[in-house]
């Protein structure tokens, strides 16, 4: 054969390795969320990346069979070029002969083809790929049965090392989402308040209304026949919009009022007359099933009971939207913090503040839902199994939690310390 011949064929099958190392990275580089955008968008080459990549195994099959095949043929080749030129010239010129055939393939097929075609696979990936799918879906079916063959031989051998076929699922996992958001923050992609909001959403599903609502002891409310005064005097006090109306007892809630239907109210008149209807949700409830409820019903609070029918607490669709954005402040509330700092790592708490909410605040882990209960005080009395008083003492681990205010059996404010081993342990210690 002529040596001008041989030494193109050689320059081809150098090329179609490195096509074969160019695609091998680009398909197995391009992220499957670029795949079905591209698909969407009905670009060209995009329906042949999606086919191939339902099929990961068949797919590097049929690009290592031809890339190692053409491979070999250049290897051969090569081999037989020099050989041919140094033929006659003696046993020690046809040795290094081969010396040098080995050599310089090695040298062009590592940089033409694998290093320079990867490199530039993997900086071009979503281009390459829909160059390259088209000829390669074709190969697929081409040597379908030599892969098929091979892949048999191979699966045993990969099953018994640990390996198992990939999982059909989701293109993007919750959690995989969550942390794209953490790295596109980190970058500055995303901002802090972006990232927070939207993994509010993905918790917002798994919250139920027992985590977000109004306890009972802290609900503001009307008796049905305190009469219209008495209801304007209540709304003026709390600032509430919108207050629940009993009969007998918090557990038997009859309606709602709101503040704008007493401003013209005559005050002859009985509440009933003024009351609206009102819905009750199991306190475990999850919000967002509570979300369109409300939506549907077209109401901004419901009352939340426990599994005895009991009247546990409210919740509004303020608290649901916080659950999302943080905490809304409207221009008549005061703005208190729900803790004060007191110095390192010694925090003034509400008895209200969420155990979750606590954890963050001081990198803390006391334990959540594990009981029935969701705030700080709630925990510290479930940990002193008794009426607490002013100046108990609960520790959890390295944490400190001393009772500073107790209103009517309920703990309204506690001092946390973490780490704090020194602290004032003479009259109890729970836990």
């Amino acid at each position: 054969m002529n040596f001008s011949i041989d030494f193109l064929l050689l320059v081809v099958l150098i090329l179609l390795s490195g096509f074969m190392s160019a695609s091998e990275t680009a398909l197995t580089t391009v992220s499957r969320i670029k795949i079905r955008k591209l698909v969407d968008q009905k670009v060209s080459g995009a329906k042949a990346i999606q086919v191939l990549r339902e099929s990961p195994a068949k797919m590097l099959s049929t690009i290592l069979i031809a890339n190692n095949l053409v491979n070999i043929w250049a290897s051969v080749l090569a081999a037989s070029i020099v050989i041919r030129y140094f033929e006659g010239r003696g046993w020690a010129n046809l040795s290094f002969a081969v010396g040098i055939a080995t050599g310089f393939m090695t040298f062009f097929l590592l940089v033409f083809g694998e290093i320079t075609p990867k490199t530039i696979a993997i900086r071009r990936a979503q281009k390459v790929a829909l160059l390259v799918s088209g000829p390669i879906l074709v190969l697929q079916w081409i040597l379908q049965p030599v892969a098929w063959l091979l892949t048999s031989i191979c699966r045993p051998l990969v099953y018994s090392l640990g390996g198992r076929a990939p999982e059909k699922g989701p293109i993007l996992t919750e959690d995989e989402i969550k942390m794209i958001l953490s790295v596109g923050q980190k970058e500055g992609v995303i901002e802090e308040g972006e990232r927070r909001m939207i993994s509010s959403i993905f918790e917002f599903g798994d919250t139920t209304v027992r985590e977000v609502m109004t306890p009972r002891p802290d609900v503001h409310c009307v008796e049905k026949g305190a009469g219209i005064e008495k209801a304007i005097e209540v709304v003026k006090k709390e600032g509430h919009s919108r207050i629940p109306v009993y009969e007998g007892n918090l557990d038997n809630v009859v309606g709602l009022i709101f503040a704008k239907d007493l401003l013209g109210a005559e005050k002859d008149r009985e509440l009933k007359d003024y009351m609206r209807p009102v819905i009750f949700i199991p306190e475990s409830k999850k919000i967002d099933d509570l979300l369109h409820q409300m939506q549907a019903a077209r109401t901004h609070m419901a009352i939340a009971v426990d599994e005895f029918g009991t009247t546990s607490g409210i919740v509004t669709l303020e608290d649901l939207i916080e659950e999302i954005v943080g905490e809304i402040h409207d221009e008549f509330e005061k703005g208190e913090k729900d803790y004060e700092k007191l110095g390192k790592s010694i925090y003034l708490v509400k008895g209200s503040t969420t155990i979750s909410d606590l954890n963050d605040l001081m990198g803390i882990s006391l334990p959540e839902k594990e009981k029935e209960y969701d705030t700080i005080g709630g925990f510290v009395f479930g940990e002193l199994g008794k009426v607490p008083a002013v100046g108990d003492i609960v520790r959890f681990e390295d944490v400190l939690i001393s009772v500073e205010r107790v209103h009517r059996r309920r703990i309204t404010l506690v001092k946390v310390t973490k780490g704090g081993a020194d602290a004032d342990e003479s009259r109890y210690v729970g836990g």
